[in-house]
């Protein structure tokens, strides 16, 4: 069975770029006067920037599919397809967060990340039942964390679920993003602490 994105986000997407388009066209025939040499730059960079970032997002929802065969999974993007041996496939780790949604990795032996599996995909539980069906011979193991539940793990194949420690891979992903929410908040910091120093005189402002 082959597993894609809903076919209402290509078309939002489509609709949106015809939208951006559109509004582009207007915003060069309305102006009142013709921009600067460097306004014109600047606009056509960030217009063209918007524009390749929603065909890409057009075209990666409209060609992405994964599907279950008999020699692996078949994973096909814009521009190639390729295919996972189910016995490279050790471990399929599925988080959900609040905001972000559900998300499953693939990881391999030495717990580096194969490919990741979009929770937005159309039947996206089925596929990770599949999973299971296909990876038990090969003994892959399964780590799924609910929110800020607790982590838990099962055997591929098996129903039961078991409490258990978060894999090493959720693990380096955690202390990543302890770290990136460290400096973001050093630099808020110095931002805050340079607006109050100018704003009391201490720094120069011209």
């Amino acid at each position: 069975m082959e597993y894609r994105f809903p076919k209402w986000n290509s078309y939002a997407l489509l609709s949106l770029i015809v939208l951006v388009f559109a509004a582009g066209l207007y915003a060069v025939a309305a102006a009142p006067t013709r921009p600067s040499m460097g306004s014109a730059i600047a606009c056509s960079v960030i217009g063209a920037c918007l524009m390749t970032l929603l065909v890409w997002g057009y075209l990666y929802a409209r060609s992405f599919s994964i599907k279950i065969d008999a020699e692996g999974l078949t994973i096909a993007t814009v521009f190639r397809a390729r295919t996972i041996p189910y016995a490279t496939i050790k471990q399929v780790v599925t988080v959900t967060a609040l905001r972000g949604g559900t998300d499953a990795w693939l990881l391999d032996g030495s717990d580096a990340v194969i490919a990741k599996v979009d929770g937005g995909l159309v039947g996206f539980d089925r596929l990770l039942v599949s999973l299971g069906a296909v990876l038990q011979p090969h003994k892959a193991l399964f780590y799924r964390r609910e929110s800020f539940g607790p982590w838990e793990m099962q055997v591929a194949g098996d129903s039961y679920w078991a409490p258990y420690e978060a894999p090493k891979f959720a693990r380096s992903s955690e202390h990543r993003l302890r770290y990136a929410m460290s400096i973001g908040c050093v630099i808020i910091a110095i931002a805050a602490a340079l607006s109050w120093l100018a704003d009391h005189g201490i720094l120069p402002t011209h």
